[in-house]
């Protein structure tokens, strides 16, 4: 494996790493600082900053995490059938230097457990690419990164690409909405977010998906300091994921063991806050009154607004698109400092569904219908069997597949 030569940002002392996340929690950190941070940031840390961020103890962050019961079984069962798909594959000879084979870890735009089609069903219909799927729906990505069932199966599965989809529920579950909101709508945390400033600053270098900067600065003004410490947290996390996978994981970064591997990621859509369980509307959507009866319609965005007082609907709405405008900006940057790494300039790529599915076309709050999430999975596969993007490893869905009216 060639080298990497090594990073020039100097080790922190335990005590300055603690200061620098002191600083990240008060969203008072400056883009070299975060930088340190990331390069030397571990699982203890993240832990500590999780809690900090949900003013949770060690032993609530573990319970909060936990896949409901009732879901796990759902999701093991899914992906039990899932993986006999794949070894059935392999068993044929799938593996020949054409074929592309697939890890999975995410969340449930990759596992919904019941009923719907969703990314990675669609993308295993693919004859020439064979998925094994850890993921489940309800999972946080700080579970998927403590739980590392992702690292066991790469040297098994040895796969050409690994898909991930985290951060929806670390961000949304339990009313945890209502934590990262600033109510009285007069939040000045952005422009104290240098990192935050540099990711808008580089959407207009970027020019994947336009700012709709009225929609964007109604949104952003309810945003407490703690959503922009839960943005660079996500930044963190991913950056020591992948750091983990592509490289030996340690400071000097060197290439590692999969450095030949592919990882995707993705972003979500601008979900719409609605509690309305629609029965009756359509019987050819059935599904939908079921499926918002059972699955917690409203909890996730519409209740923790209202906790909070934000009864608008269009100021709901606004805070959404602010926040997944954001989280895919940060997406973006987090794969872009991968590319600056000789030897990983193709190695991370981004899905990029903002726009995809509208404010019509949701399952419930989270979910996109059948019909979309066939239309995010079309994407990842047209990355994934290496069809050029506009830009470049950012894969826009609408530029794909444009959404009809």
């Amino acid at each position: 494996m060639a080298e990497i030569i090594a990073a020039e940002i100097p080790i922190p002392s335990p005590q300055a790493k603690l200061e620098l996340i002191k600083k990240l929690l008060d969203n008072e950190i400056s883009c070299s600082e975060l930088a340190s941070l990331r390069m030397y940031i571990n699982e203890e840390d993240l832990s500590y900053i999780i809690e900090k961020i949900y003013d949770l103890n060690e032993v609530q962050v573990i319970k909060f995490a936990t896949i409901d019961r009732l879901v796990s079984k759902v999701d093991l069962i899914k992906n039990a059938q899932r993986n006999s798909k794949f070894y059935a594959k392999i068993k044929k000879g799938f593996r020949n230097g054409v074929n592309k084979i697939i890890l999975a870890e995410g969340d449930s735009w990759f596992n919904y457990p019941i009923i719907l089609s969703d990314v990675i069903d669609w993308v295993s219909m693919q004859d020439n690419l064979a998925v094994y799927s850890l993921a489940s729906g309800g999972d946080w990505l700080f579970n998927m990164l403590n739980a590392r069932k992702y690292v066991e199966e790469f040297s098994v599965v040895h796969p050409d690409f690994f898909v991930i989809s985290g951060g929806g529920n670390d961000l949304l579950g339990s009313n945890r909405l209502a934590a990262i909101i600033e109510p009285s709508g007069r939040s000045r945390e952005l422009s104290k977010s240098e990192w935050a400033g540099q990711l808008l600053k580089n959407v207009q270098l970027r020019k994947v998906i336009p700012l709709d900067l009225k929609r964007f600065n109604e949104g952003v003004k309810y945003l407490s300091k703690d959503f922009f410490a839960l943005l660079m947290f996500f930044n963190l996390q991913y950056y020591f994921l992948i750091k983990g996978i592509l490289t030996d994981g340690k400071g000097n970064m060197k290439l590692g063991k999969f450095a030949g591997t592919k990882i995707i990621t993705q972003g979500y859509d601008y979900a719409v806050p609605n509690d309305k369980i629609a029965f009756g509307v359509n019987p050819l959507r059935w599904y939908i009154p079921f499926i918002r009866s059972f699955l917690g319609h409203g909890s996730w965005l519409k209740t923790p607004l209202l906790l909070r007082g934000i009864t608008n609907q269009s100021v709901q709405s606004n805070i959404i698109y602010a926040m997944i405008y954001l989280f895919n900006e940060m997406m973006i940057e987090t794969g872009e400092e991968f590319s600056k790494i000789p030897g990983l300039e193709m190695s991370v790529f981004h899905i990029d569904a903002r726009g995809a599915v509208g404010d019509h076309g949701w399952t419930d709050e989270l979910h996109p219908k059948p019909e979309h999430f066939k239309r995010i999975a079309q994407t990842f596969t047209d990355c994934i069997n290496g069809l050029p993007s506009v830009h470049g490893k950012v894969y826009v869905v609408n530029e794909c597949y444009p959404r009809k009216a």
